[in-house]
């Protein structure tokens, strides 16, 4: 069955109290008149008001204050008596959002250019900088030098906090990502001091693991890395060296400890170390006659290929997994969730439609139990029901389709239905922000990504650094909107704790 959007999609309950439209006019205001007052644009007030937004509770409540008002006979619709002046959602100067613990040094001169309202051209020429190097500081893609943190504290008048944040920004290291060179220190473990039977080590390391995967979503993957790269070195000694045993049930963990290591580098920015780290995974599963593994290794590669904008590549190595033979169900509709994502990168929408239609497929087929499942993490993220059963893969897809409308429709209609916070929940978030963004809804962007911010920060994420860079590129068409100008300097902050590297050779690391 082709899944696609219908006009009735598009349409939203109009409210059974008095139309929003009516209590404006009833108060005397113009459309344009409410806008400037309370911060919101006109078109999107038009829109809630005709029905095609639903009213967020921000906006419900800018209407309810509004009160009655005397327009004079024949005359345009201007109040009287001017009411009270509604406050503005986000104000001009806010304070920083919470769980934002981390200031940078390009975040913080933008958010002090900003309010200084200075453009980059302005301020470059201030300090003897072209426009598009200090866009590039502001947002951590370049480093610039004390000298320039001192010119820069100048002319923004920042009293000598630009160079103090400059300097502690060069003293922070990340943490390092373990390398596979770490399964080759040491040795086997003597067979008289092997300790507990396999079994019983088998069990131990999964809880273990387990544990860490909560950390993870609790504190960000760089809470968890060394922890990760000494379990799997530990269980690869323990396991008799570099020859994978099937008949030995430490095995199965090694996987699943090579691949959580192999992703939680990638989200600390090392892509080369986590390739051979899912290379590594995929030699051991070949090896085992472990299909589910080496299926869920392609699944990985198309994930990073995707991420890497290699959308040819990423639809390859998706129907190369899906196309396995013996993997179970739970993988085969990963398979399909990546191959449709890749060909929406890849702007193929008839093959989109073709994936996003298996995958609906896979989903509403009666649920098998995995026969590892209740001894072995899952492969790849733990179901989700209330996200696969709802249409926002499409609605993320979507977005890479540049079809914003159907896009902000089905996110609209998917988040409300989402079930306890994931911190996945942060990337449906910054997707729904970019197709508000798109469709000339900035000021609901804004508040779409204030709650996000805080995850995004915390994870440190760098697979999501693409996504909130595209993010703060649409944004900057509406600058003058002032919850637009409160959330940039944070956004940038979000997306530079998003993308804190180590100091290794494969990484790309700006402050080396």
């Amino acid at each position: 069955m082709l899944i696609s959007v219908s006009m009735s999609d598009f349409r939203c309950p109009v409210p059974s109290r008095p139309s929003l439209r009516s209590q404006r006019e009833a108060a005397g205001l113009s459309l344009r008149t409410l806008a400037v007052r309370s911060g919101f644009s006109a078109s999107y007030l038009s829109r809630v008001e005709t029905g095609r937004r639903s009213a967020t509770a921000a906006v419900a409540r800018l209407y309810a204050s509004l009160g009655p008002g005397k327009a004079e006979p024949g005359a345009r619709r201007v109040p009287a008596r001017v009411p009270a002046r509604v406050p503005a959602r986000v104000p001009p100067r806010p304070e920083p959002v919470a769980g934002l613990d981390i200031t940078w040094f390009g975040s913080e001169v933008r958010r002090l250019r900003i309010t200084a309202g200075k453009s980059l051209d302005r301020l470059g020429a201030e300090v003897y900088l072209s426009r598009s190097q200090l866009g590039k500081i502001e947002q951590g893609g370049a480093r610039g030098s004390y000298q320039l943190a001192l010119s820069l504290d100048t002319a923004l008048g920042a009293h000598g906090r630009l160079t103090r944040l400059f300097l502690e920004e060069c003293a922070r290291v990340g943490p390092v990502a373990p390398d596979t060179d770490i399964l080759a220190r040491g040795g086997p473990v003597p067979s008289g001091a092997r300790g507990p039977d396999p079994a019983d080590r088998a069990a131990m390391a999964t809880a273990r693991l387990q544990a860490l995967r909560v950390r993870s979503h609790q504190a960000g993957p760089q809470s968890i890395v060394h922890e990760l790269a000494d379990g799997v070195a530990e269980l690869h000694r323990l396991a008799g060296g570099a020859a994978p045993d099937a008949a030995n049930p430490v095995w199965p963990v090694i996987l699943r400890y090579a691949e959580l290591l192999g992703w939680t580098t990638q989200e600390l920015g090392h892509d080369a170390v986590a390739l051979r780290w899912t290379r590594a995974m995929a030699d051991w599963a070949r090896r085992l006659g472990d299909t589910d593994a080496l299926g869920y290794a392609l699944i990985r590669q198309s994930q990073r290929a995707r991420r890497r904008g290699e959308a040819e590549a990423a639809v390859i190595l998706a129907r190369r997994a899906g196309d396995m033979g013996g993997i179970s169900p739970r993988l085969a509709q990963l398979a399909a969730q990546r191959e449709a994502q890749a060909c929406a990168l890849a702007g193929d929408e008839p093959a989109y439609r073709k994936a996003i239609d298996g995958y609906h497929a896979l989903v509403a087929a009666p649920p098998q139990t995995e026969h590892e499942a209740a001894r072995l993490p899952w492969w790849g993220p733990a179901p989700d029901p209330a996200f696969e059963r709802s249409r926002l893969l499409e609605a993320t897809c979507l977005v890479d389709l540049a079809d914003f409308r159907a896009a902000t429709t089905l996110f609209d209609q998917g988040m409300t239905h989402l079930g306890a916070v994931r911190t996945g929940y942060a990337r449906l978030a910054i997707r729904h922000a970019i197709a508000c963004a798109h469709v000339g809804e900035p000021e609901h962007a804004c508040q779409i990504m204030l709650g996000a911010l805080p995850t995004v920060a915390r994870q440190g994420s760098a697979s999501l650094r693409g996504d909130l860079k595209l993010l703060s590129r649409v944004l900057n068409r509406y600058r003058r909107s002032p919850a637009v100008r409160a959330l940039l300097p944070d956004l940038t902050t979000a997306a530079r704790a998003a993308s804190i590297r180590a100091h290794h050779p494969d990484t790309d690391n700006s402050y080396r």
